[in-house]
């Protein structure tokens, strides 16, 4: 391996940076190719294109269930359509104290929002999303409705003057500043700039080494819904062993899409050291991951030239390494997760054709022929029917959600046994440490003995978790497909429908049999189900260099063994019941959703039916148009139908 990254380190020297290759042995970006006057390039064209087309497609089909009097499909595919322009994409921020996150955040924005150098008890996790103007906003863990704030209020919030300690009214303030930010779960900032108003959000999250366990497991809640990762690392204390733990433990445990090193403080350094650091932390990270990507910066220089440059174009940002960070950033966005952002929608208006064809286009073409009273009396019979559909659906939801609470409470009486273990490992870790009176030795002691007790609950609870909901959800999906297809067989007496194929089936024109529904069921595991985060009580860290402070006053090793076991059992023991509710939440949000996703579903397609009926009698009232007429105006409208499906299951393929 080191054979492989000798020849890397030609790219360094002192004023510019480029990305490594950890197993090719280039750079990644040649950043004296880059510009370094040009916009950043978080444009995404390829994805706004791709979204664009997706969205004309829903908006023509739109249209179609507008012409068919289908008020309720409108609506859901104009939102549809809104929710695509909504979808954003979310980078996680994450690294030690001291390694330069805020300045990091600072540059992408190109404006000084967050301090730097907050101190770790003042530490708040902060969502950055884009927006005109900036507002700050903060949301409490409590019951108490989000505020907004000042900027000056957002900077004494979390970077408050520290107190003299003989100032017995300033340190009494502090203190009731300290208690404030423990009772806030996080600040949402909304920010013009280009890396926000592109659909990015910016999760700067407190440091991996953080001391408050409530706010540590926010963290690491985040990091499994993270589109990329940016791991900040230092170029001053490069890659330790924390870090490595770290990565290991609890982000390549989450199934992130990709993760981004960025070597920060470059500039603090020569080229010869430059590069021996370099080597040393791509040696390093390729032991545990596979081609990582190094990114060396200089955060400050590339904050200071976009504070210089505004108004202007002078400056040599390519000196600070970003240029080559935020091209990698866009190509990511571009080829990777951006398709998977457009998979929902387009399978969804895919459905929304089908639905068309089977459904109202289906009862269209069987009343062609029909006199008036003879279909008043279908759409009459069809009322006390649905009636009794939608109360055999309340009574399969009610059972799913009694048959949910109960899977719910199985599994956290087991979550709550494996937390007690790790728990019990970790005290038995403090009792037989027989180590040097050191905080990274201890924390190293304890993450040896606890770190793969939780990786590996965590990777099997997670998937009990998902295997319990799927399995129900699927259940009850099944019996209300039958529902369905009861339904559908009301008003189509299982008639045979010829449809114009459009070359998505063999044979142009050919009429076949066309499935009842597209099943509910087939939703639960994808379409409804999201992944619970699992609650992880998280490795006990101390603040490096701040370790004498803690046991402090504690003079034989017995007493401050004996201080490290209470705030271990508080870390570990005293944080299960938050855990328990934090999982229950979780759960029950998801079911929440599960179950409304389902109901909404039934509803709609009942809705749909009676509807498809109702403007078939309206159609049938104002004919001016003979039924061969009509035949040939629905062929037209299937034929877009069909059009626009192959549209979209073309694209599909793309994606």
């Amino acid at each position: 391996m080191i054979e492989k990254t000798k020849s890397v380190f030609a790219f360094a020297s002192f004023t510019s940076f480029d990305a490594v290759d950890c197993l090719t042995g280039r750079a990644i970006v040649d950043c004296s190719q880059v510009n370094s006057q040009e916009t950043p390039n978080f444009a995404v064209d390829d994805f706004k294109q791709r979204r664009d087309y997706i969205s004309v497609q829903l908006g023509d089909l739109a249209q179609i269930a507008r012409e068919l009097d289908l008020e309720r499909l409108v609506t859901e595919l104009q939102k549809t359509q809104a929710d695509i322009r909504k979808e954003a994409f979310r980078f996680v921020v994450v690294g030690e104290f001291s390694r330069g996150k805020s300045t990091v955040i600072n540059a992408l924005l190109g404006d000084r929002i967050l301090p730097a150098s907050v101190e770790p008890t003042t530490a708040v996790l902060t969502k950055l999303h884009g927006a005109d103007q900036k507002t700050f906003k903060v949301r409490f863990r409590d019951e108490r409705p989000e505020h907004e704030i000042t900027f000056q209020q957002f900077r004494d919030l979390i970077a408050p003057v520290q107190p003299r300690r003989t100032n017995k009214e300033q340190c009494k303030r502090y203190e009731e500043q300290l208690k404030e930010v423990r009772s806030i779960a996080r600040i949402d900032i909304s920010h013009p700039a280009w890396v926000c108003k592109e659909g990015v959000d910016v999760i700067d999250t407190p440091g991996t080494n953080d001391l408050d366990p409530l706010r540590e497991q926010i963290t690491y809640e985040y990091i499994p819904r993270a589109d990329a990762i940016l791991f900040i690392l230092s170029a001053k204390t490069p890659l330790a062993q924390s870090e490595v733990d770290f990565l290991v433990n609890r982000v390549l445990k989450t199934d992130v899409a990709r993760i981004f090193f960025l070597l920060n403080f470059c500039d603090t350094l020569d080229k010869n050291d430059l590069e021996k650091v370099t080597q040393h932390c791509l040696v390093n990270l390729a032991n545990t991951i596979e081609q990582p990507r190094l990114f060396p910066v200089s955060a400050k220089r590339a904050l200071a030239y976009r504070l210089e440059s505004k108004g202007s174009t002078s400056g040599k940002m390519d000196d600070s390494g970003f240029p080559a960070l935020e091209r990698a950033l866009a190509s990511f966005l571009q080829s990777e997760r951006s398709l998977a952002k457009l998979r929902r929608p387009t399978q969804r208006g895919i459905r929304f054709c089908d639905e068309l064809l089977y459904g109202p286009m289906a009862v269209a073409r069987s009343s062609i022929g029909l006199d008036i009273p003879e279909l008043q009396k279908q759409i009459s019979e069809l009322t006390p029917k649905l009636q009794q559909l939608q109360e055999r659906r309340q009574t399969t939801i009610t059972k799913l959600r009694l048959r949910l609470d109960l899977k719910r409470d199985e599994l956290a009486d087991s979550l709550q046994d494996n937390l007690r273990e790790i728990a019990m490992s970790a005290l038995d870790a403090v009792n037989t440490y027989d180590g040097p009176m050191d905080g990274e030795a201890l924390r190293r002691a304890l993450e040896q003995c606890v770190g793969p007790l939780q990786s590996g609950m965590q990777t099997s609870f997670k998937s009990a978790t998902v295997e319990a909901f799927s399995a129900e959800i699927s259940r009850a999906g099944s019996d209300l497909s039958e529902m369905i297809r009861d339904l559908n067989m009301l008003t189509q007496n299982d008639r045979e429908i010829s449809v114009i194929d459009c070359n998505l089936q063999a044979g142009v024109g050919a009429p076949r049999k066309l499935p009842a529904i597209i099943p509910i069921g087939a939703i639960g595991a994808g379409f409804l189900f999201f992944p619970i985060a699992v609650p992880v009580i998280m490795l006990a860290t101390w603040l490096f260099g701040k370790f004498e402070d803690f046991i402090a006053g504690s003079n034989s090793r017995q007493a401050q063994l004996a201080k490290v076991r209470l705030y271990v059992d508080e870390r570990y023991r005293g944080t299960i019941p938050s855990s328990i509710e934090s999982f229950k939440d979780n759960w029950n949000h998801n079911t929440e959703a599960a179950l409304k996703e389902l109901t909404d579903n039934f509803d709609r397609r009942c809705a749909e039916m009676r509807e498809s009926l109702e403007s078939a009698l309206n159609q049938l009232k104002n004919a001016t148009k003979s039924a061969s007429q009509r035949e040939s105006e629905l062929d037209q409208v299937e034929t877009r139908l069909l059009q626009i499906k192959q549209n979209l299951a073309s694209k599909a393929m793309e994606l």
